[in-house]
């Protein structure tokens, strides 16, 4: 017997080594290593097999160290994976879109305290700039009366003045007329004698110098009165300019009070208006709302249909090509069945006619029974090989009814995830929708109620520290409590 190469070792209970016997058909019998008597002594036919054993081995070998080629993965992990991710994608992006409305809805109520507080503020700050403008008026009304009386007190006096100079004047006046009627008197006495002459001429010159003082004396008298007169209109003036003044002032407090109560009929008129359009405005969401829920209600039923008839359709496809395979498999394995078994009957009869032609025929040549005995051992090899071939088809079809099994496990897991993420994209849109009106309904409540009420619903609302000091620099101004109320050192 030649000297053969020594096979590799292999572990006969390795998984891999398992898997490549399964893959190649080979059974622990084919790789268990035999002696002489189990093949009657014949050298030839124990050197055949076991070469035929070592190169089994070599192969089993190689074939477990490289592994399978194809480098197929299960993918069911991998599609619920992407589902996962996909399903943590949306929550994620769900919990963005709330902190982000959240955080606008938080920014929005702020705005509108501060604008209201602030609009509170500019408004009592016109009330009061109001009220000192109306104290200043009284003030100014006070003093105004106090000048004018001053005024008619001094115009009083000056006018008594005048009249007591104007009698004196005339009091001096006529005292001086009667000294010079008595100095003239005497003088005429005096010079009646030398003067008789120029008596006359001087009478009349007398008598005009009287005329020319009378007419001085009327024309002075003519202009104090008028420069009284004049006083008079200029105080008659006066009085008439404060009356329409007064009745000035008169109107417009009236028009004032008229224009309050048109003001307050028009925020009347605005308040009904905000309440209509909010009413129309919630019945149209929730009539656009009910319109899209229908319309995915209806899709959904239409997706579901759709999905039960695909269904349908690939369990009918698939009943159908798996009882072909069947039919197939089975008269495949009939029809081998019955090519062993005829082949067995063939080398059986065979081995009878040999055995018989033996014992009947005259004794061959040695190189002509070594050649049949060769082609026996041949055949005897190719049959065990057929054999192994048998089992290795028989494992790869197997093999391919358990893939497509598990292919169609992996398209029922997907259709599945499929449609619990189309139900969980539907809770998430009708969740992000819900929250989205509830927070602008708050804003709404927000801008409708008033500045008390409002910080009263701010207790309930995490403000941000530059708002929270805003909005207590403004309740400062205004005299009121700051947000959570005085500390106990400020109190104190």
């Amino acid at each position: 017997m030649e000297e053969l190469a020594a096979p590799p070792s292999i572990n006969m209970q390795s998984p891999r080594v398992r898997a490549a016997m399964k893959v190649m058909g080979i059974i622990p019998a084919d790789l268990e290593q035999k002696e002489l008597e189990e093949f009657e002594g014949n050298k030839n036919k124990h050197l055949l097999f076991e070469k035929k054993r070592r190169i089994l081995v070599t192969q089993v070998s190689a074939l477990a160290s490289r592994g399978p080629q194809d480098g197929s993965t299960l993918l069911g992990g991998a599609g619920g994976d992407r589902n996962a991710n996909f399903l943590e994608e949306v929550l994620r992006k769900e919990r963005e879109t709330m902190e982000v409305m959240a955080r606008m809805a938080k920014k929005d109520i702020q705005s509108t305290v501060i604008k209201e507080l602030e609009s509170r503020l500019d408004f009592e700050k016109g009330k009061k700039k109001q009220e000192e403008n109306f104290q200043r008026m009284l003030q100014l009304k006070k003093d105004r009366e106090a000048f004018l009386r001053e005024q008619q007190k001094k115009a009083d006096k000056k006018r008594e003045q005048t009249r007591e100079v104007r009698e004196r004047n005339d009091r001096q006046l006529q005292m001086h007329c009667e000294e010079l009627r008595q100095q003239l008197k005497e003088a005429d006495e005096r010079v009646a004698k030398c003067l008789a002459d120029i008596r006359q001429a001087h009478d009349d010159s007398i008598e005009s110098k009287q005329v020319k003082g009378i007419e001085v004396r009327k024309q002075k008298a003519a202009f104090e009165q008028m420069l009284v007169e004049k006083r008079e209109e200029m105080h008659d003036a006066i009085e008439e300019k404060h009356a329409r003044k007064r009745e000035l002032l008169e109107d417009l407090l009236s028009q004032r009070v008229s224009n309050k109560e048109a003001l307050l009929q028009k925020e009347m008129q605005c308040r009904q208006r905000v309440a209509y359009y909010l009413a129309s405005q919630q019945e149209e969401i929730e009539t656009k709302y009910e319109e899209a829920r229908q319309r995915h209600k209806k899709a959904q039923e239409t997706r579901e249909e759709k999905s039960l008839a695909k269904t349908q359709k690939f369990k009918t496809d698939n009943e159908k090509k798996r009882k072909a395979f069947v039919v197939r498999y089975d008269s495949l394995i009939r029809q081998r069945e019955q090519e062993h078994e005829e082949f067995r009957r063939n080398w059986e009869s065979r081995s009878l006619q040999r055995s018989a032609s033996e014992t009947l025929r005259p004794k061959e040549r040695p190189e002509l029974l070594r050649a049949r005995e060769e082609q026996e051992h041949f055949a005897a090899l190719a049959a065990e090989n057929r054999e192994r071939l048998r089992r290795a088809n028989a494992y790869a079809v197997d093999q391919q009814i358990e893939k497509l099994l598990s292919i169609r496990q992996r398209a029922q897991v997907l259709e599945d995830k499929k449609t619990e993420a189309d139900k969980t994209r539907m809770v998430v849109m009708r969740n992000t929708a819900v929250t989205k009106h509830e927070l602008k309904h708050k804003v709404d409540r927000f801008k409708d109620v008033g500045v008390e009420k409002m910080l009263d619903l701010l207790e309930d609302v995490e403000i941000e520290p530059a708002a929270k000091t805003r909005i207590n620099e403004i309740l400062g101004d205004l005299g009121l409590p700051p947000l959570g109320g005085y500390s106990q050192e400020e109190e104190k």
